[in-house]
């Protein structure tokens, strides 16, 4: 990775370094600066799997643990929510293997429920930016990409497995996972991972029981793979997660009391995601025709049993989508176009009553790039989508009957990309993002519903990044502007536009490898207000604000077979509160890996993590506040773990 040494950069480094050393390349022809890759395309953050698996990751935290510009808030894996530059994943467009999850559960617990265990690839794009991106970017696009078996066979293999087992002594719990994968022929490849996770409820740094946080996952996995031709390659996956737990009412809350009665109690509770993903990638030999198809299929549901107040409830989400997209390359020009499109549909039934609502969005999006110069890259693109929402009437509602909204919205943007030498480049970009009536959230589907005079949400950014590469490291620093028009929020049981977003900030980067030892910073601001208020842990499912966060990694390869890392996230006081509320505390949190491989040609690793070395006791800021009874974080939490692979 970094020229001029002979180890590579470890996986654990923060996803900029990722980002910029493989989507960034430059060459050197004859002294002039040529453009060999898109640095547009770029994504702000890119996790692997090899960066999951030597930290352990088995929640959304872990994933992006090393990120400064994401944070997750919520404690435990059922209820914490991510926000990119502050902004909750429900203002992003999130995709696993193109399908798109829609939909919000509840807004006191999180609604992406993912095992890390299944990801090849994360890729984060902060803010409004490129039109294949997808509908409704207004904070910008979560795209994860799950294990392929082709990457998996070992050569000269026909088949082989993994088995891996870990233990957590925070909360006593064991994770075992088994996967399989072969050829059936020379050009069908299958995989299957099957995986249960036991926890107990966790201590928190001051030594007490965070209770109801617990659980008993399962998860599923199947992919096939046929290469049909060799420009032809037909995909089938399919994933399935379940929970079963007895969980607090709301689950990002502890315990309180509200009029002498419990404000927050337990309730047996049961989620499950299923996704099926149809692609077809057709590569041919034409310049004109690189077509990629993706057709979806997502169940997200929720069940809650015997609520004292409310009885047993249960709801769901569908969603049936595709996108076809097709590239061509025309000497210095290269265009992406297609269309994309979902339904979804959203169930609410208890008490005798099933309410549902129906949303629908078509789209057609066109992104080109053109080499202008040898050192001059330009893009531009656009999108237009349609929104149309069916809302059932519901309990309260001042309707005589439900209603049809319905919205579109073009969404354009345009970028540069400047080198000014073959080692420094500047990209400056505008971008705006549509977003029309969707699926109300799901829990709330008896009794809120849209305002009559609704109208599309529609965010504007704009972003100036300078990268800079240098012998064995890198240097970053991008400034952004964005803003949020007409943000639906919820008044009572409405849904209105309540206002305009606001956020401005920057996220500096650097990294530095020398012989055996690599390291790399990054530091982050983001200052998103609504109508001029910093947002606060009341705006769910808009965003909230955090702190200064910096994120440290230094990782140390002592043989071919063992290595060592550290990394370091420090987030700075939050005192740019809104009134009446209190400041957040400030915080600093230190982890720790080691990774073994004892025996010379076999596929064994050792791994030992540590998470939160030094036992804080703390609440992440993308969590709630003390103000509204948040959690605080699991406290340290050693992890052992065995992966052997045949």
């Amino acid at each position: 990775m970094f020229q001029g040494s002979s180890f590579k950069i470890s996986p654990l480094n923060i996803a900029v370094c990722t980002a910029l050393f493989s989507h960034v390349a430059i060459a050197n022809t004859d002294e002039t600066v040529v453009v060999t890759g898109n640095p547009l395309q770029a994504a702000d953050v890119t996790i692997d799997a090899s960066q999951l698996e030597k930290s352990q990751a088995s929640d959304l935290n872990d994933i992006f643990r090393t990120s400064s510009e994401v944070s997750v808030g919520g404690g435990t894996d059922y209820s914490q929510k991510v926000y990119v530059r502050g902004l909750e994943d429900t203002m992003l467009n999130v995709t696993i293997d193109g399908a798109v999850q829609a939909g919000s559960l509840f807004h006191h617990q999180g609604s992406l429920f993912i095992e890390p265990e299944l990801l090849e690839q994360v890729d984060v794009s902060a803010g409004a930016g490129r039109a294949t991106d997808g509908a409704g970017a207004l904070g910008g696009a979560i795209k994860m990409k799950t294990k392929d078996p082709r990457k998996l066979i070992e050569a000269g293999d026909q088949f082989g497995g993994r088995v891996k087992t870990t233990y957590s002594d925070n909360t006593d719990g064991f994770k075992t996972t088994a996967t399989g994968y072969g050829a059936l022929s020379d050009k069908v490849t299958v995989l299957a991972s099957l995986g249960y996770t036991d926890q107990d409820d966790y201590e928190d740094g001051n030594g007490d029981t965070a209770e109801y946080t617990g659980f008993r996952n399962k998860f599923g996995f199947a992919k096939i793979v046929g290469e049909l031709t060799d420009s032809q390659t037909l995909t089938f996956s399919y994933e399935r997660k379940e929970d079963d737990a007895t969980r607090y009412a709301r689950p990002h809350m502890g315990y309180f009391e509200r009029r002498g009665n419990p404000g927050n109690y337990p309730l047996a509770q049961s989620t499950y995601r299923d996704t099926a993903t149809l692609n077809y990638l057709l590569a041919s030999d034409s310049h004109w025709l690189n077509l990629d198809t993706t057709f979806y299929y997502t169940d997200l549901k929720l069940e809650r049993f015997d609520d004292p107040r409310f009885g047993t409830y249960i709801g769901n989400t569908e969603s049936i989508g595709g996108d076809i997209r097709n590239t061509s390359t025309l000497d210095k020009l290269t265009l992406i176009y297609g269309i994309d499109f979902r339904k979804d549909e959203s169930t609410f039934s208890g008490g005798n009553q099933t309410f549902v609502d129906k949303g629908d969005q078509t789209g057609a999006y066109l992104q080109g790039d053109y080499k202008a110069t040898q050192s001059l890259l330009l893009s531009a693109g656009a999108r237009y989508d349609r929104y149309a929402l069916d809302e059932d009437l519901r309990d309260g509602d001042s309707r005589t009957e439900g209603s049809d909204i319905s919205d579109s919205g073009f969404s354009p943007n345009v970028a540069a990309t400047y080198f000014i030498t073959e080692d420094v480049n500047v990209i400056l970009g505008y971008a705006e993002a549509f977003r029309g009536p969707q699926v109300s959230e799901l829990w709330l589907l008896d009794y809120v519903y849209s305002a009559n005079d609704r109208k599309g949400e529609k965010a504007k950014n704009t972003e100036l990044t300078i990268n800079w590469n240098f012998n064995n490291g890198y240097l970053s620093a991008t400034a952004f502007d964005s803003k949020i028009e007409d943000v639906i929020g919820r008044d009572s049981s409405v849904y209105e536009n309540i206002g305009t977003v606001d956020n401005q900030g920057f996220t500096v980067s650097a990294g530095y490898q020398l012989e055996s030892v690599a390291a790399t910073i990054s530091y982050s601001r983001a200052e998103p207000e609504l109508n001029g208020v910093p947002l606060n842990d009341g705006n769910m499912n808009i965003g909230t604000a955090t702190g200064d966060t910096l994120v440290t990694t230094v990782n140390y390869f002592a043989t071919d077979d063992l290595e060592f890392g550290w990394t370091g996230r420090f987030v700075d006081r939050l005192t740019d509160v809104p009134d009446g509320t209190d400041e957040k505390s400030g915080y600093g949190v230190h982890d720790l890996y080691a990774q073994w491989m004892p025996i010379s040609g076999e596929d064994l690793a050792l791994t030992a993590s540590v998470k939160n070395v030094f036992d804080k006791a703390y609440r992440d800021q993308a969590s709630l506040s003390e103000d509204y009874n948040g959690p605080f974080e699991q406290g340290r939490n050693i992890k052992l773990g065995v992966n052997w692979g045949f």
